[in-house]
Formats: structure tokens, C-alpha cells, sequence
């Protein structure tokens, strides 16, 4: 039998099969990953700088796949190890493969990227420590993690607050955790596992009922297949229709913040200034973009006052191989909810 680390292993594994036998296409301007719900109004920005290069005699070569879960030929390009091989300008999400170690060595800290410096970066973000220190990095927005309440199916359990309340026993069973297929709400375990260890993953696995697709968790309230607690993006929670018996919290110590981000290299300026420039301050004028906290504002008008920002620290992410970390702690996670699903202590119904 395998160990449980060699287990975990060929989980974390299994999304990049064959992947090193797959070559990217050439090199494009714009490499650009970006949430589902704000994907389509992101693409029409571009195409419309797009346009205005080519009026300039000046052809962008952009590449925005528009699958949520489809195989990209891009998929690879964090393996390469010739700069010149590399878009532009890389736009992503979350703490995935531009953030691997070996990528991150071989271009991140050698000096091949660097961040514009915007202003008018918003208090909610400055106090959050969101901006890059070495200036490499341009987090843009950021996917906020928050909790949405059913308090039929809570009882008379006390709505939780903070993210520590979730690992409270109390609560067994009650956590719809947001996940489908390979990914997973990283920042929430990334958050955890930086405050409370692996104990706290555990603890907070085994409140877990089961997982579903955020989209999914913002229609379900009130099913009985469901606990009471939906972890999901503020996106899902505040946009969707909710009956009078759920509650969108807004936590304490603020939303699990996963990145939108944007590495430009140094030799992108000027010819893709304008390109760069949207990121840096012009993706917040689009109107869905608010629900993902652009990072120069405007923000929703329905935060609710003193909401703040879980960021996991520039410091963290430098002293670890920080997608390695979520990979690990992506699998482990899900063993553990499978086990107990399996031992009859959760709803398997809705486990990935």
C-alpha cells in the first residue's frame, strides 16, 4: 500500500501527466488567465487595446483560453527555461504554476519581470501588505473568500466570525468547502495551514461535509445535502438571489484573499505600456471586476464597514515553494474529507 505522502504525491501529480512531453506555441504579447464570471468583460478590454494597436500598424498577439477547466497548450510554460520563450506579459490567478520554485528562480528573482507601481492603491489593500516589496509581482485584484450562512441548517450553533472558529468541533459537518475537479479555494488552505498548521487542516477537514463548485454553493441554500456554512468567493455569495435565511460574514480577520496578477517583462515597455497600464489601473473601471477588489479600487459598496483582507504575507510566499504547499495541502485535503465521508461522518454526495 502507499504511504499516505506518496498518496498526496500522485494526487498533486495527476493534473500535469505528460505535460513535460507538450510544447507550448510560440511566445505571445499576452498570456491571460482570469476568473470565469469576469473572464468575458476582461477579453473585451483587451480586444479593444488590441484594436487600438493594430490601428497603430502594431498586431498583439493574445492568447485568453476561454475553457474554466480545459487543457491549455500554455499549460507547460512554467517548465521553460529560456526567458525569450515566455509571453510579454503573464496574467493568472491564484498560487498556481508562476509561482512554482523552479519558476520563480529561474526568472522571478533573476530580474526578468517588474511590476508597475500604481497609485491610488486602496487602504484595504495597503493594510493588507498586498503590494509587492521586490516589485515583481503586480497583484491586480484578488478573489475574496468569505462565508455564506444558512442558519436553518446551522440551529443553534452560533454564526461563525472568524476563520478559527471553522476548526471548532462544534461545526462538525457543517462546511461546504468550494472546490471542483482539480482546484480548490488555495488561500483558505493556505490561510489555515499558516495559522494553525496541519492540525488546523485536519481540524478543519473534519468539519467539512463535502465540496461543491462555487456557482453551485450560491443556488443550494436550504439543501439537504448541504451543511450551513458555504465557503465560496464574495462574487457567488453577493450576486446571487438568496433566500431571507442566509447570511452573507464578511470575516473578522478578513477574507482569504487569493491573487489576480500580472508579471510584465522589463522589455514589454513601451510598445505594450497601454496593455500594462490596464492591469495596473484599469481594471477596476470594469463593473464586475469590483467583486474581485481591484487593487486601485473602486470597491463594492456593499462590503460592510471595516472589512479587511487575509493575505497570506510576501514573506511567506518567498520562504516557501508556495504552489508545492497548495498542491500538498489540495490533496491531503481531500483525503482527509473523502475518509471521513466514508466513515458515514459527512455528506459524500457533494465531495469531488
Amino acid at each position: 500500500m502507499k504511504s499516505l505522502d506518496d498518496l498526496i504525491q500522485s494526487v498533486s501529480n495527476s493534473g500535469h501527466m505528460g505535460a513535460e512531453d507538450r510544447q507550448p506555441p510560440p511566445p505571445a504579447d499576452l498570456l491571460f488567465y482570469a476568473p470565469c464570471p469576469v473572464k468575458l468583460a476582461v477579453k473585451d478590454a483587451i480586444d479593444a487595446l488590441a484594436d487600438a494597436h493594430a490601428g497603430d500598424g502594431d498586431a498583439l498577439a493574445v492568447h485568453i483560453p476561454m475553457g474554466c477547466t480545459s487543457v491549455d497548450p500554455y499549460d507547460p510554460l512554467y517548465r521553460a527555461t529560456d526567458p525569450d520563450h515566455l509571453p510579454q506579459v503573464i496574467a493568472s490567478i491564484g498560487f498556481g504554476d508562476f509561482f512554482r520554485r523552479g519558476f520563480v528562480e529561474r526568472f522571478v528573482d533573476a530580474g526578468v519581470f517588474a511590476a508597475p507601481q500604481p497609485e491610488g492603491v486602496t487602504p484595504m489593500h495597503r493594510a493588507a501588505g498586498i503590494v509587492d516589496p521586490d516589485g515583481r509581482y503586480l497583484v491586480y485584484g484578488l478573489t475574496p473568500y468569505i462565508f455564506l450562512i444558512d442558519r436553518k441548517r446551522l440551529g443553534d450553533l452560533p454564526v461563525p466570525r472568524r476563520w478559527a472558529d471553522l476548526l471548532d468541533p462544534s461545526y462538525a459537518g457543517q462546511v461546504n468547502m468550494c472546490g471542483d475537479g482539480d482546484d480548490m479555494a488555495d488561500a483558505v488552505l493556505l490561510s489555515i495551514h499558516k495559522d494553525f498548521g496541519m492540525q488546523g487542516i485536519a481540524r478543519f477537514a473534519a468539519n467539512t461535509r463535502g465540496l461543491m463548485h462555487s456557482s453551485r454553493m450560491a443556488k443550494s441554500g436550504g439543501a439537504p445535502q448541504a451543511g450551513g456554512i458555504y465557503i465560496l468567493p464574495y462574487f457567488f455569495a453577493e450576486t446571487t438571489r438568496q433566500p431571507d435565511h442566509m447570511q452573507t460574514v464578511w470575516p473578522e480577520d478578513g477574507a482569504a484573499a487569493s491573487p489576480l496578477y500580472m508579471l510584465a517583462k522589463r522589455t514589454a515597455r513601451p510598445r505594450l505600456d497601454r496593455l500594462i497600464d490596464f492591469f495596473a489601473t484599469g481594471f477596476g473601471q470594469i463593473e464586475s471586476a469590483r467583486w474581485f477588489l481591484p487593487l486601485t479600487g473602486p470597491l463594492p459598496e456593499s462590503l460592510p464597514p471595516g472589512a479587511a483582507i487575509k493575505w497570506i504575507g510576501w514573506d511567506h510566499i518567498r520562504a516557501t515553494d508556495i504552489s508545492a504547499l497548495r498542491d500538498r495541502l489540495n490533496g491531503e485535503f481531500r483525503l482527509l474529507v473523502k475518509a471521513r465521508a466514508e466513515q458515514g461522518t459527512g455528506g459524500a454526495a457533494c465531495v469531488s
